[in-house]
């Protein structure tokens, strides 16, 4: 390809993704990560009474806060799926396909070429990164929470910061990755630990806290979090290695074998064939190897896919079991009654929004002093505690009343064999899992999702044999 521009120029305005992907296009994807998370930020709002309210607060809040730390966290995400699928034109790939030979011997210097595709991909993620967040603000408005401006450029900068991070090493390990089949597990590995980075170096401490992050300065005290020197370090290690490594696999150019029909070969030669994707030769007594690798893989997908939807399925039958149960006739498994407490006023024994499960139990039932109970009372359901014994009569009231409420009033004194379960424990992740579950994307994953898995099973199936063989040379 022959450019009028001048490369760097070219390249910029190409910005070195998919090639078909015009600058309207790159605002289309960044506006939406911008919808995308922002409606992930309406969703979790149906569950802030659960147990995601304690272990992540910071995707929790009803702030600005929180819809740009879910931004931040979904682009980077998608990103990563994003450079996967794409890897041939986000990454130094090319040069081994002998893309930049030609060019070379135009006159065009590897360096400077290089570095053009490295700034090209960093501000195509600037463009894309900035253009989603400004969004996100703009829809936030709407929310109506409080604004506050402090902590804006410090999530702004954590969310790119790692965007060309991951860039800068993506782009620099496609130059040592042979096998482009193996580029998928390099980048989820290196996903993973930059994840665990986050936490293991207190990164995470400090980029969740809100009060924290209105201070810009705090991201840079190294006496918190060594996150940023460390990531930093890494990737311009990585730049300068890639610049000497592309600079001299720039050069070299395959020159492609032909065939002759006429040769005799000698006994017991080894006939092999070239694997474009695996960049290796290939043994052709090695097919069968081949069809077994691909029987293994499908069968392996079938098998995910049966669990899934068959976990699927039984998580929804679980859901209605307990949303249609009527009081006194809830549904039990292996001797427990589950649960969904509603309230508050047993905390912290039993959280909103808890799955809770209680022993069910017959009217001679051994109840202890402080046990928890499930029992009818004017055939409403109620949880107390049990607080005094006389006989066959037991004295029950909450734990926890509600502010300005008049304590005592919800002391009942039942008979014993009004009470049907005892509480034995709880699960505040599968309530909260239920929880999410009754919501429209709820609905859409655990039901919808399995139900056309089940009927395009086979066409599913058709395209993972096929990516198998692409990956396999067949």
């Amino acid at each position: 390809m022959i450019y009028i521009k001048s490369y760097f120029k070219k390249e910029l305005q190409n910005a070195y993704i998919q090639y078909h992907m015009s600058k309207r296009n790159r605002i289309f994807f960044a506006l939406f990560l911008g919808l995308l998370s922002f409606a992930m930020h309406f969703v979790l709002q149906t569950l802030t009474d659960s147990v995601l309210s304690d272990a992540v607060p910071e995707i929790m809040q009803t702030s600005y806060f929180s819809t740009l730390y879910t931004y931040n966290s979904i682009t980077f995400l998608v990103y990563v799926v994003y450079f996967v699928i794409n890897y041939s034109n986000l990454s130094f790939a090319e040069i081994k396909k002998n893309r930049w030979y030609s060019l070379i011997k135009m006159g065009y210097k590897p360096i400077p070429m290089i570095f053009s595709k490295f700034i090209a991909l960093i501000l195509s993620v600037f463009f894309i990164y900035s253009i989603g967040f400004v969004f996100t603000i703009l829809l936030t408005i709407f929310l109506k929470y409080n604004f506050i401006l402090a902590y804006l450029p410090s999530l702004y900068f954590v969310g790119l910061f790692d965007l060309v991070a991951v860039t800068i090493l993506f782009t620099s390990a496609s130059l040592f990755i042979k096998n482009p089949a193996n580029v998928k597990y390099f980048i989820f590995i290196t996903t993973v630990l930059i994840v665990v980075a986050h936490m293991l170096l207190g990164y995470n401490d400090i980029v969740a806290n809100r009060v924290l992050m209105q201070n810009f300065s705090i991201l840079f005290d190294f006496g918190r979090s060594l996150y940023l020197p460390a990531l930093a370090t890494i990737s311009l290690a990585g730049l300068v290695i890639a610049v000497f490594k592309a600079k001299n696999a720039s050069q070299y150019y395959t020159i492609p074998y032909y065939n002759t029909y006429d040769y005799v070969l000698p006994e017991n030669t080894l006939i092999v064939k070239y694997n474009p994707k695996a960049q290796k030769a290939v043994p052709i007594n090695n097919e069968k190897r081949s069809v077994l690798r691909s029987k293994i893989f499908n069968t392996t997908v079938t098998i995910f896919l049966v669990i899934f939807i068959c976990a699927a399925l039984a998580f929804n039958v679980f859901i209605i079991l307990i949303s249609t149960s009527q009081p006194g006739k809830e549904v039990t498994i292996s001797g427990k009654i589950p649960y969904i407490f509603k309230s508050d006023t047993m905390e912290p024994t039993i959280m909103e929004n808890d799955l809770a499960y209680f022993d069910r139990v017959g009217n001679a039932a051994d109840i202890e002093l402080g046990d928890v109970v499930l029992f009818l009372y004017d055939n409403t359901v109620y949880i107390e505690r049990v607080t005094s014994i006389d006989g066959n009569s037991l004295t029950v009231d909450i734990d926890a009343y509600p502010p300005l409420s008049q304590k005592g009033v919800m002391i009942k004194t039942i008979e014993r064999n009004t009470v049907y379960g005892i509480f034995s424990y709880r699960n505040r992740w599968l309530g909260a899992l239920i929880l999410f579950a009754n919501t429209i994307l709820g609905r859409v994953i655990f039901l919808i999702l399995p139900a056309l898995l089940l009927f395009f099973n086979k066409p599913m199936k058709t395209v993972f044999e096929n990516r198998t063989k692409k990956y396999a040379g067949e």
